[in-house]
């Protein structure tokens, strides 16, 4: 949820804001508030401990007043414990002021340390469960070297956490994740060191990181980084590996929103989707075909994707089953060593989907990882992986990473039916036409689609079979970018009650195709526009039926994909005009690593 950044021997001496530039690029995982803490280069006379600077709101253009320094630690937060606060803003300091913390996780079990440390006459400043790890620090580290007391604090911590620990005197950052993601990354030509949530955060100096497994710390020195072992306090051989990642990735090349570029930038990495993964994707095939039962979870988008997968593999013929990843446990019982896994996400950290895979692969499951963001998690847990290459999506609404997973799915289905050189022909002439009609026109009535909705208070969206799914995704963009309320529904459930709420120009999208639903959601559309609904058709074919249309590529079962996109769009203008934030939807993070 939230995000973690650090710095140590920064070459302009100006620590605090490489670490607030960084905190920046991190801002989509947690805006809340936002937090720095230095060891200044010079010292005021008298004042031995770190200098911190914290606020509530947004980062964005937010700026320091810190001294100059060449380490120093940041946060960006998501508020899980304790309101949104100066006070609850990280990092948080031990009772000398030499320690401080940053912290992305929960500490289920802090209350407990808390009455304790109270005891001992610590003095606490927050209502954070993250404060008490600062302490527990401190009180340890009266006994022991300050390595040894971080380890043994972040073993003590029940939860999934990752914490970065910066000390005054020693002036190291030492750093332990169990469940939430962190990286380092080294500039050797300048010697410089970082740690971070995500690569982004520090991909302007450097691509060579390595991503640190649960139940691993690092201990950053003026010298260079050593990793270890936290159960045994062994030292581990670093990996280091270098991304195909870009800064410009991470840029908004001129674009007003990291939201608006995602969008457009699916024009290409649909296509990429189709070059990767070509290998695995055939040995899935051949694992389904013979008889290795299909399973797909994911949380929000990436459940909506896993639905659509489903849709694919009935559309071929071919049984799967799908389950939000929340509420896969109860069915774990039918989980077995014939069993493929798929699970889908975009981070690769999602909480609910890390456990249910942990879960399944006891069970003997092979888990199979359709992920964006390269090193979580998830695709170091997976048996096979299928990164869908889409690079960093910054925007917390995610979409390019959508459709390239949807991308992936669909290329899985025609290697199952022995038809994949056909599938990746489709996937590239679909991005083909993508180009052509994501053009001004189509913009601009998209735009004065979205004037005319500014002050509705409700929208549905209806679709059948494979716009079923397609439906809900479209309803969550509206709902993420525009905080205007959207609901989706199967076209056949009109009867069983929804329509009661159609009215007078009520807004009613229906998504179709020109498949063998097409004519019974048309008779579900005559059935909206019968009781006054507005009927706004996306879909490649006019009807009698619509009072407007966007119209979409025609192009089979990925004809979904146009329909879509018209919500991921329409959700951005509309965001716009009611005056919201595109990359950073409230009380939304990218990352969703809690429960």
């Amino acid at each position: 949820m939230c995000g973690i950044f650090a710095v140590v021997n920064d070459k302009t001496n100006h620590a605090a804001q490489t670490v607030l530039a960084g905190l920046k690029k991190l801002e989509y995982r947690g805006y809340d508030s936002w937090g720095i803490a230095i060891k200044p280069t010079s010292l005021t006379p008298g004042v031995q401990k770190l200098q911190v600077e914290k606020h509530i709101g947004k980062i964005g253009e937010a700026k320091t007043n810190l001294p100059e320094g060449t380490i120093a630690i940041g946060h960006t937060r998501w508020a899980t414990h304790g309101g949104v606060t100066d006070e609850n803003a990280h990092p948080h300091l031990d009772c000398s002021g030499k320690l401080a913390v940053i912290h992305n996780g929960i500490v289920e079990n802090y209350l407990e340390f808390k009455e304790e440390l109270i005891k001992k006459d610590h003095q606490f400043s927050s209502e954070t469960d993250t404060e008490v790890i600062a302490h527990l620090i401190e009180e340890k580290v009266k006994h022991q070297n300050l390595v040894s007391a971080v380890f043994k604090t972040f073993n003590d911590l029940v939860g999934s956490n990752a914490i970065g620990v910066i000390d005054f005197e020693s002036e190291i950052i030492i750093a332990a994740r169990n469940g939430s993601p962190l990286v380092i990354g080294v500039d050797e030509i300048n010697h410089q060191y970082f740690l971070g949530s995500d690569v982004p955060a520090f991909l302007k100096y450097t691509n060579k990181v390595h991503f640190l497994d649960d139940g691993e710390a690092v201990v950053i020195t003026k010298t260079g980084i050593k990793l270890f072992d936290l159960k045994t306090g062994k030292e581990k051989k670093l990996n280091w590996q270098t991304l195909d990642w870009k800064l410009e990735d991470a840029e908004k090349a001129g674009f007003p929103h990291f939201l608006l570029k995602e969008i457009h930038e699916q024009k290409e990495t649909i296509t990429k989707a189709a070059l990767i993964n070509e290998k695995e994707i055939l040995e899935m095939a051949k694992l389904i075909r013979q008889g290795y039962k299909t399973v797909f979870i994911g949380c929000g988008t990436a459940s909506y994707c896993a639905l659509a997968g489903k849709y694919f593999f009935a559309n071929a013929g071919i049984t799967s089953e799908n389950y939000g990843a929340y509420e896969y446990l109860p069915f774990l019982k039918f989980t077995n060593n014939k069993t493929l896994l798929i699970t889908i996400s975009q981070s690769g950290e999602t909480a609910d989907t890390l456990i249910a895979s942990k879960a399944a692969k006891k069970r003997g499951a092979i888990i199979v990882a359709v992920v964006n963001a390269r090193g979580s998690t998830l695709e170091r847990m997976a048996d096979i992986v299928l990164p869908v290459g889409a690079g960093p999506e910054i925007a917390v609404v995610s979409t390019k990473a959508f459709t390239a997973q949807l991308a992936t799915l669909y290329l899985l289905t025609t290697a199952i039916t022995n038809k994949y050189d056909e599938g990746k022909n489709k996937i590239n002439k679909l991005a083909d036409v993508l180009k052509d009609w994501l053009n001004p026109v189509l913009i601009n009535q998209l735009i004065d689609t979205a004037k005319s909705l500014m002050k509705e208070e409700h929208i549905y969206v209806i679709g059948k079979h494979l716009n079923y799914p397609a439906t809900l995704e479209f309803a969550l963009k509206i709902k993420e970018t525009s905080y205007l309320h959207a609901e989706a529904f199967a076209a056949g459930e009109l009867k069983h009650g929804v329509i009661t709420l159609i009215q007078k120009n009520t807004p009613c999208f229906v998504l179709a195709s020109n498949d063998e639903t097409k004519n019974e959601i048309l008779s579900s559309t005559a059935e909206l526009k019968a009781r006054g609904g507005r009927i706004i058709g996306v879909a490649p074919f006019e009807s009698p039926e619509f009072d407007e249309l966007i119209k979409t590529p025609d192009l089979g079962d990925l004809t979904i994909f146009g329909n879509i996109i018209v919500g991921q769009l329409l959700g951005y203008y509309l965001g716009i005009g009611r005056g919201a934030d595109p990359d950073k939807p409230r009380n939304l993070a990218k990352s969703v690593t809690v429960k």
